[in-house]
């Protein structure tokens, strides 16, 4: 299903970066937006509750239907996607189609994440009470010149079925391929690579997949298939606030076992691996990794590795990263210069800021069948739900 004619902008939400107080807003302004079926609970500002919540996502999704807000497609379609983002000059060109759970359960769609099995399975309960997946899993590839050459030769003579801005400055546009001869095309091309991998959504991709195994065991679930080579990475940098009285001097001293430190008059956003920022009450530090032998494995190369082993482990004896209160997580969206301005507000002690990942250490990480520490990557184009919808029942 697709919102309506003239609808996408009303319908589709974005709730990645969106904040809650303006998803509130528009659950009481916006009688259209999708939000209100993928957070009914914000109807009520209330928490969550499945019992009482997800089949009044039910009913708002047969209203939508009802009132032809959103309308399914009278024939099967593949659709290609772009977005563009316009204040950062990003693109992004893939294929929206559905990818088998088969493959999924098999391996052939591979993770770097673990999920949570409470979010996950409230995921498959929602999809079982509404019907419906609004939102596709972002899954990627490594390059191939052979598809992007199809999807451009397709979108270049076509005009967007769907083209519209959202209100942070992107603009979607949706080409539904109908014909015969593209869809077989396209199904050639992409049947040519051996695995996918997914980037964002692995709680939405095991719900997924999971729903169609408890009710048959097999199925398709949406994903919007993006090559490696478009992606746009950013790390989370890290921030620590002691519970207790944090001994800075000590700490700052500790670290030249494991780190060249050195002080910087500017603010450090590294752009090498095994380079670190370190902003507390008394300035920026470079900190440069002495001793790489530690590093035996895909994961324990990661720069987010390291800083979790030697600064979060070994000397703030923080033993799970995912539960510790006294550490958060910054996008590395944001300017490392709003760590700083953390840190001089009293919010944190120290603030870390790291180097992004690159794709190949996703798939290496994937490939070996391991799992990234949380929070590792920050993984773009982030996607609208409710702007392509999958009726499940």
């Amino acid at each position: 299903m697709l919102p309506a004619n003239g609808m996408e902008s009303k319908v589709a939400a974005n709730t990645h970066s969106d904040t809650k107080e303006h998803q509130l807003e528009l659950v009481k302004t916006n009688p259209y937006t999708y939000i209100k079926v993928v957070k009914p609970y914000l109807i009520f500002d209330e928490e969550k509750d499945p019992q009482k919540h997800f089949p009044l996502a039910k009913e708002i999704v047969d209203d939508f239907i009802q009132k032809q807000i959103l309308v399914q497609d009278e024939m099967d379609s593949f659709y290609i996607y772009k977005q563009t983002d316009k204040v950062r000059n990003l693109s992004f060109l893939g294929l929206i189609a559905t990818l088998s759970v088969d493959d999924y359960f098999a391996g052939k769609i591979k993770v770097h994440e673990n999920t949570i099995t409470e979010k996950e399975n409230q995921l498959i309960e929602h999809i079982d009470i509404s019907g419906v997946i609004g939102e596709p899993v972002l899954t990627t590839h490594s390059p191939n010149e052979h598809i992007r050459h199809v999807l451009d030769s397709i979108v270049s003579n076509a005009k967007p079925d769907i083209n519209f801005d959202d209100l942070i400055h992107r603009n979607h546009q949706l080409y539904k391929v109908k014909n015969a001869d593209k869809i077989n095309q396209l199904i050639e091309v992409y049947n040519e690579l051996n695995e996918f991998y997914i980037a964002d959504g692995h709680h939405r991709s095991a719900a997924s997949a999971g729903y169609y195994k408890k009710i048959s065991g097999e199925g398709y679930y949406l994903s919007y298939i993006v090559s490696s080579d478009q992606l746009h990475i950013e790390s989370f940098h890290r921030a620590y606030k002691c519970n207790g009285v944090f001994d800075l001097d000590s700490f700052l001293n500790s670290l030249n076992d494991d780190f060249e430190v050195e002080f910087s008059n500017n603010a450090i956003c590294p752009n090498m691996p095994n380079h670190f920022g370190l902003v507390c009450s008394t300035g920026w530090y470079r900190l440069t990794l002495k001793n790489k032998t530690i590093q035996t494995n895909s994961v324990e190369k990661l720069d987010v590795s390291i800083v979790e082993k030697l600064i979060f482990n070994k000397r703030l004896h923080i033993s799970d990263s995912k539960t510790d209160n006294q550490l958060s997580f910054i996008k590395g969206t944001h300017p490392v210069e709003e760590l700083e301005k953390e840190i001089k507000q009293g919010h944190y002690d120290i603030a870390i800021s790291l180097s992004p990942c690159t794709i190949q250490q996703v798939f290496d990480v994937a490939d070996d069948g391991l799992i990234m520490p949380p929070k590792s990557t920050y993984i773009e184009p982030k996607l609208l739900t409710g702007l392509t919808i999958q009726k499940v029942k």
